[in-house]
């Protein structure tokens, strides 16, 4: 039997994650009268739901059977009612963290907020509260699935095992990589570059509510939060426990509509306006500035960059003692400068996992050599001055067991999840209440144990 992969039943998410309040299909497409198409547990699947995928999927030239969104919709419901057999739950925190992630994406994908809301045919605070619900279910099934894996592990014998048995044209081609060494120097913020940003935002603020200005296109034309300035600033309903405390603070004290005062966060500096509060979450919006270093400052910086520089090729300090005593970079400098990738939680890094002028400065150095000073961006955005040095650089090639140890675990862990997964659907479907219509009974499913676990009520 074909197994349902990991990803599988997240088709609907992978799809774009646009739900089935989209707008509907022009009147030139056929309209499907809705009506329940499958019944899982106490979860019924509807019509539409596998309509809207299909058409978002058509629209995006994602090639994708209805048959397929069906049997993905089939898995994520067993899921869900498994979930709530186990007591599984979901914080609003997790929820509200979400829904801003998917409408990041929508916003990206369908170039602003506007454009959102007319392909929605809905405001932005309706279409969040219409993301809950699937998105409270997608987080549900995530949880379910990491429930099933949770006490998998492999051997190293099971991993020699697996890979023995591979066949070679199964291996991946791994793609350029390097390990990384850094040293790096930030620019002094001084008293007035901060004072300067403050009163930038007050001096909105003063606009906003003594001179007609809109909070919103002011968000839209100064914020640099990235997450929210395309939406006027606005997030939405978000809980307490969500926010920066000292933006929480300030944000829950506030009456609808009125302004804050400046805000400190570790990001930076806010005003925030309130647009509606229930309990413990609120909607709002908020401008974030962040003070602007001088050309003096990054000249400074600078200049105790070249000093490492010239020290290290003087030879009288190696590269990762020097990235110890003066990086100003708290992730890496006590590891000698070494940089951990966030996305695989090791130290290797594809090209195109590494900023782009950083790759630049790298790109023709060999292993154990290092960059000169250039200025760069750390993950938030903020200019640095940095050393690069390559600890390691791996050639493009088929992977290997010898070089490449990590992806054939993962290769052989992600088969013994795969085996779970089909053990699971195949013990839940024979005690779970699963009616599929005829109409969809001639789908060809990975899992055939759909058409043989119906149970009677």
């Amino acid at each position: 039997m074909k197994h349902l992969k990991t990803t599988t039943a997240i088709v609907i998410a992978a799809i774009a994650a646009l739900p089935a309040m989209a707008q509907q299909p022009a009147a030139s497409d056929t309209i499907i009268i809705d009506r329940v198409v499958a019944v899982v547990g106490n979860s019924p699947v509807l019509e539409s739901a596998i309509e809207s995928q299909y058409f978002q999927a058509k629209a995006r030239n994602v090639q994708v059977s209805k048959c397929k969104i069906y049997e993905d919709m089939l898995y994520q419901k067993l899921l869900v009612s498994q979930a709530d057999i186990d007591s599984l739950t979901v914080t609003e925190k997790q929820v509200d963290a979400e829904i801003q992630n998917r409408l990041q994406g929508f916003i990206d994908q369908l170039g602003g907020l506007e454009k959102v809301e007319e392909y929605f045919n809905k405001p932005l605070g309706e279409i969040k509260e219409d993301l809950r619900d699937v998105t409270e279910d997608q987080l549900l099934a995530q949880m379910e699935r990491e429930e099933i894996i949770k006490d998998i592990k492999v051997t190293p014998s099971e991993v020699n095992n697996f890979y023995r048995k591979l066949p070679k044209d199964s291996l991946p081609l791994i793609d350029l990589e390097f390990e990384l060494n850094q040293i790096v120097f930030y620019p002094e913020i001084s008293k007035k570059d901060i004072e300067d940003v403050k009163k930038r935002l007050l001096d909105i603020r003063d606009e906003v509510l003594n001179k007609g200005a809109l909070f919103e296109t002011k968000a839209i034309l100064y914020s640099e939060d990235p997450g929210s300035a395309a939406s006027g600033g606005e997030y939405g309903m978000t809980s307490r426990n969500d926010l920066a405390p000292e933006f929480s603070a300030a944000a829950f004290k506030l009456k609808k509509d009125s302004i804050s005062d400046v805000v400190k966060t570790d990001y930076g500096y806010h005003i925030i306006q309130l647009l509606d509060r229930k309990g413990e979450r609120i909607n709002f919006r908020h401008i974030l500035m962040k003070p602007k270093f001088t050309p003096e400052a990054k000249a400074r910086a600078k200049q105790l960059a070249d000093s490492v520089y010239n020290a290290l090729k003087e030879g009288t300090i190696e590269f990762e003692d020097a990235a110890r005593l003066y990086s100003q970079d708290e992730k890496s400098n006590k590891n000698g400068g070494l940089v951990m990738n966030p996305r695989n939680g090791t130290a290797k890094f594809t090209v195109d996992e590494i900023y782009p002028s950083n790759y630049y400065n790298i790109k023709n150095l060999k292993v154990g050599e290092y960059t000169r000073v250039f200025e760069s961006y750390d993950d938030r955005g903020t200019t640095i001055y940095i050393i690069i040095k390559v600890k390691s650089k791996v050639e493009p090639h088929v992977a290997n067991i010898e070089t490449d140890y990590q992806v054939i675990q993962d290769m052989a862990l992600n088969k013994k999840y795969n085996d779970a997964y089909d053990k699971w659907i195949s013990e839940k479907s024979k005690t779970t209440y699963i009616k599929i219509t005829d109409d969809y009974k001639k789908c060809p499913f990975e899992y055939d144990g759909w058409l043989h676990s119906e149970l009677k009520r």
